[in-house]
């Protein structure tokens, strides 16, 4: 036998159901009386009136995840350590999030530091070890526990370095998956003198196998560079004006370096800058592939024009800078 309450409208709804007999329902009216003197509840019915005692209600309020308003808080774990409770994991991974495209731009040193990263927030891990430096790194679990940015531009700070100075911000450039340090856009490689082996160069004239390697997106590479005065062993660094040795679309061609990405800290004055590292293509009887070079080359290489070879690279070229 069992018994349902329902309550609607100011009215009890009683349905009681029997194995062998019919079901059947009745309605009945109700009133509710408080206690002045405690916080007992009396409820008046046809059948008498029924004492509510509020010490032996059931609560009505559940017990938080967490304190505070977004409920982050750490609960204990193994020898003796703290980890973030599920509200504060959940909102960690929705931080850590990166998309494919901002992940594809990383380096493999800061793919590295992410899914070192990552894994500790999935273990709900407050820190986690450097795998470069072996320096101990608050997690985005620690700064969101905490609430606000300390201003020390941390490398996970989820508050976008709000309260940092501007030196410190700055300092910082975003990758995609976290902060960085500004010399970290230089793919964490010290500054170079110049264009080296594997270094990637632009093809801007319009000779066929440049325009070929332009739709390919694979560009050129430097294998080889042609400087007297120095060793075979090691390689010296082509700078405005160089001929190089290239590989490009399976075959190996010399080329003439016509503009350079030099690094902030090296540049000469009056010597302008390109963004890309250009080289003009050459056959193998030294002249030029092509026909017309197609951006504006640095006037400081005219000074290279009694130069016979150099010089057919200067005629294709129709403005300079």
């Amino acid at each position: 036998m069992g018994t349902y309450f329902y309550i609607l409208s100011g009215l009890v709804y009683m349905q009681r159901t029997k194995t062998a007999e019919a079901n059947f329902s009745f309605r009945i009216q109700f009133c509710v009386r408080f206690s002045t003197t405690s916080s007992d509840v009396i409820v008046s019915t046809s059948s008498g009136d029924v004492k509510l005692v509020k010490e032996d209600a059931a609560p009505v309020y559940y017990k938080a995840k967490g304190e505070g308003i977004a409920g982050f808080d750490l609960v204990p774990w193994k020898n003796d350590e703290k980890i973030a409770n599920y509200v504060l994991f959940e909102a960690s991974m929705e931080k850590a999030k990166v998309s494919w495209k901002d992940y594809n731009n990383l380096t493999s040193d800061e793919r590295t530091i992410y899914m070192k990263h990552l894994k500790a927030v999935q273990e709900r891990k407050l820190t986690y070890k450097d795998p470069f430096t072996g320096y101990i790194v608050f997690t985005v679990c620690h700064h969101l526990y905490k609430g606000n940015c300390c201003g020390n531009g941390c490398r996970h700070c989820p508050y976008n370095l709000e309260n940092a100075t501007d030196t410190v911000k700055k300092s910082r450039v975003w990758n995609g998956a976290y902060y960085v340090y500004e010399l970290s856009k230089h793919r964490s490689r010290p500054p170079v003198m110049g264009i080296h082996r594997r270094t990637r160069c632009n093809v801007v004239d319009n000779s066929a196998l440049g325009k070929e390697a332009h739709i390919s997106g694979k560009r050129a590479y430097c294998i080889d560079v042609y400087k007297q005065g120095r060793r075979k062993k090691h390689l010296p660094h082509a700078t405005l004006g160089d001929k190089i040795l290239v590989a490009i679309r399976g075959q190996m061609r010399k080329a003439y370096v016509v503009g350079a990405n030099t690094h902030v800290h090296l540049r000469k004055h009056g010597i302008p800058v390109t963004d890309t590292n250009n080289i003009v293509l050459l056959d193998d009887e030294g002249n030029p592939l092509g026909n017309r070079i197609m951006v504006p080359i640095p006037a400081k290489l005219l000074e290279n024009k009694n130069d016979a070879q150099f010089a057919k690279v200067l005629a294709l070229a129709n403005k300079f800078i």
